[in-house]
């Protein structure tokens, strides 16, 4: 092999891996999961440096006498759900690196997480009590930023009378049906509803809802 063809080959390989063109199926779905989890961690980045709901909302862990370290808390991987992220006491948060694509949606995702790792630690909720669960759905999404206009928007869903309260209801009711105790979406909806009033009045850590 001359040098100009060992030259060629390396720039193909590159090319290759900057565009994905030319990969094999398996080395381009990792390929893919490799470019979603560096897009995933640089907008992870940069939000804990410069946003200031997600700031506000790791400050307030610290102020409850949380050891939050974003390294061991925060974690980007791929889903299988339509979510964008979850947060669980065992595995704290994950950001879902194959669903999130831009800057400002990972801020509501991570901020209504973060919300409900701030209700698990100052209320000790207990993921299994529907009505614990249902509260701290509603609160993620009235306060991170979930029920904003254009949010709302891109799923179709537009309204101006009462609109954060339906949101924030439907996305709570959606919520808890995958809670493996709720039995139906009646269920749901009936324990959303039983706490929805004082839930959603509750905007701690905030004065007011963001």
């Amino acid at each position: 092999m001359t040098a100009e063809d060992d030259f060629n080959k390396k720039w193909l390989n590159k090319f290759k891996l900057i565009s994905g063109i030319g990969l094999s199926e398996e080395e381009y779905k990792n390929w893919v999961e490799a470019k979603d989890f560096e897009r995933c961690e640089k907008y992870k980045s940069s939000l804990l440096k410069t946003s200031p709901l997600v700031i506000f909302l790791v400050e307030h862990l610290r102020r409850i006498g949380v050891d939050f370290n974003p390294s061991d808390a925060i974690h980007c991987r791929p889903c299988s759900a339509t979510r964008g992220g979850g947060f669980s006491p065992q595995n704290g948060i994950l950001l879902c690196s194959n669903k999130i694509f831009s800057y400002n949606q990972m801020q509501d995702i991570l901020s209504h997480e973060l919300i409900h790792s701030w209700d698990h630690h100052r209320f000790k909720v207990d993921w299994n009590n529907l009505k614990h669960h249902a509260c701290s759905e509603i609160r993620a999404a009235n306060l991170s930023g979930d029920c904003k206009f254009f949010r709302e928007f891109a799923r179709g869903n537009v309204g101006f009378n009462k609109h954060q309260q339906e949101c924030v209801r439907r996305r709570a009711i959606l919520s808890l049906q995958a809670n493996f105790n709720c039995k139906s979406a009646e269920q749901a909806e009936s324990v959303v509803n039983q706490v929805f009033e004082s839930c959603y009045n509750d905007t701690r850590p905030f004065d007011e809802i963001y």
